[in-house]
Parts: C-alpha cells; structure tokens; sequence
C-alpha cells in the first residue's frame, strides 16, 4: 500500500508508469497497443512487454521496439497469462504499473487521467477505467457489454470491498487493459504462491457440453484481471473507478472469457473461486468468518453499483453472509438494516 514516503514523493514530481504488456500470438494486434501506449508516455515512463512463448512474428516485431523506442522486452515459455502478468510486474520499476493486453490499446487521454487521479489522491493504490468495445464478434461484444454495463460503479473512490471479495467472489474492476496498481500493491500479490500460475486441462465432454474454447479447455487456469481485482480488495487497496472510457477492449474469435457461454463462465468461475479463496485465506492470515460489525462498516463505508439488479444482488449476498457472521442478534440486526440500505452510508 501506499506510504508516507511514497505519497511525500508524489506531491513533488509526477507519478512514474510501468506500462506491462501481456502478449501471446497477437503480432497483429501489437503495433497500435504499443503505438498509443509510446504516444501517451512521459520521460520517465517505462514500457514492458512480456511475451509468453509466441510461435507468430510477435518477437520479430518487439526486438524492432525494443532497438528503436528503447521497449524492455522479456520472453518466457508458453505458461499462461497469469505468470506474463506476474513476470511484468516483478520486473517493473515505475510508481505505479498500467496493465494491458497485447490485443486492446489505450484511448486518448487514459494516462493523463491516471496521472492527475493518482496526484489528487495520493491514498489511491489501484484505479479501474471503462472499456469501449470493438471488434467483428458481434454476439460476444454484445454479451460482454451487458457484463461490463452490469459492473460500473459512480465515478470515484469505491470503498472496501474486501468481504465481498472473500465470501462473495466479487468483481470490483474491469478486464486486464481498464487497470493499474501501486507498484507496492503489485509486489503483494507477486507474493502470492506459484500455484496462482498453473493451469489445468478440463475435460473435452465438459468442454463440449458447456461451450468452453478449445484454448481454455486445454490450458485453463487464474485470469490475471480476476486475481489482480479480488486480491486488491481483499488486501484493503483503495480504488478509483474513472468512468470515461480508458481503453479500446477489443472482442475476436481468440478472446476466450468474452466468447464462452452462460454456463461455462459459471463454471469455470466455481471451479476457480473455492481454490482461490482458500489460497489466498492461507496466504494472508484471514479470518473464516467476519464479524456482523465488519460488514457493517463495509456495507457503510463503500459504493454500490449503478445497475439495480446488481445493487439488489449484492445487498442480498451481504444479507446472507451476516446471518452466519460472528456477533450478537443486535449487532446482526444493524448489519442487516445497513444492507437492507435503511442507514445512511459513512462518506
């Protein structure tokens, strides 16, 4: 999280960026990701690309960037998304680290609005932006714009959502390109054990059944935003979500979350949720259950999304966990009239 020291430095000069590219056999796409990130870079911002073990031209085309706009270039074996991401953010050295897919870039003016966000908020240690959504895959765009609608939230800080996270498996970001994190923040999730990395093969019956990519049934594992996003909340960052669009979220027939089913999105979110949770329960030292005064404050202290049903949904998942929290009958009522939404929220 952010320090003292870090927050003095800040108020002096401008926030320095590590901009962390993933990247995996989309040398079509790379030109105008690294393109538009180079166009909004200051002096002291750096530009890293990651590269997981591509078999396209992709490494052709980075060692050109690397020689002629100075791109720190790294190169693994095909591992997944979830160990390049890690990888970019272990080797980083900016304040804060921008993440984005080699197959999205930044719109105009994303940076500069992060730099004056960071500035104005020096307690802010992860920020989340709106996508804009592109690409031919007209049935996958529309369904991950109805996702993404679902999830935005008022412009400005969230509030905790650490509980949410834990019990509920709350999602309080956008995809891999809308985010960035105080470089200390990233160095605690980079801590987590290596078993975030690894991925599993599902069942080719399953797979068929549910409608999973032949890429993901063969290569399943963490994705880095839902790991990135989860842990954030679960460590107590304090985000920021900027509603103007950041970054162009561009949808093909490669994007393996936006073209999956209904039912293969829930499945391979319970398949992920209950080794995560109890990961990372491990790996911090939390708590199973909290207090009914814990939600409380939580449910007080944070904003809720501006989709109705999703504001429904969430009070409801709050109501629930405080029925089986630790505390007294009065101290659960009050939890549960703050999530009914019948107390005033603490600003």
């Amino acid at each position: 999280m952010t320090t003292p020291s870090n927050t003095a430095r800040r108020n002096v000069e401008p926030v320095q960026f590590s901009i962390v590219v993933n990247n995996y056999n989309y040398a079509r796409y790379l030109p105008e990701a690294l393109d538009n990130a180079l166009s909004q870079m200051r002096a002291r911002d750096e530009l890293i690309v990651v590269d997981d073990g591509s078999t396209d031209d992709s490494m052709q085309l980075l060692r050109q960037y690397e020689h002629e706009h100075g791109v720190r270039v790294f190169q693994q074996e095909n591992s997944g998304q979830m160990r390049t991401v890690r990888t970019g953010m272990r080797v980083a050295r900016g304040d804060v680290i921008v993440l984005l897919d080699s197959d999205d870039y930044f719109l105009e003016g994303y940076l500069d609005r992060l730099r004056a966000i960071y500035a104005q908020h020096p307690d802010v240690s992860f920020t989340f932006s709106r996508a804009q959504l592109s690409g031919d895959a007209e049935k996958a765009r529309k369904s991950m714009q109805t996702m993404l609608n679902r999830l935005q939230l008022p412009a400005g800080k969230v509030g905790p959502t650490k509980w949410a996270a834990l019990l509920f498996n709350e999602f309080v970001g956008v995809p891999t390109s809308g985010i960035s994190l105080h470089r200390s923040l990233a160095e605690q999730i980079n801590a987590l054990p290596s078993t975030t990395e690894l991925t599993t093969v599902i069942s080719p019956l399953v797979s068929k059944v549910l409608g999973i990519s032949t890429t993901e049934q063969k290569k399943s594992g963490y994705t880095a935003d839902g790991v990135i996003v989860r842990c954030a909340s679960i460590l107590g960052a304090i985000k920021y979500y900027d509603d103007h669009p950041g970054f162009m979220y561009r949808i093909h027939g490669a994007n393996k979350y936006a073209n999956a089913s209904r039912l293969a999105r829930v499945h391979l979110l319970r398949l992920r949720k209950k080794q995560f949770v109890k990961m990372v329960r491990e790996h911090y030292s939390i708590v199973e259950r909290p207090t009914a005064v814990e939600l409380r404050e939580e449910i007080l202290s944070r904003v809720f999304g501006v989709h109705l049903r999703r504001r429904i949904a969430i009070r409801g998942r709050y109501c629930r966990a405080i029925l089986s929290s630790e505390g007294s009958l009065r101290e659960k009522i009050s939890a549960l009239t703050a999530a009914l939404g019948l107390q005033r929220r603490i600003t």
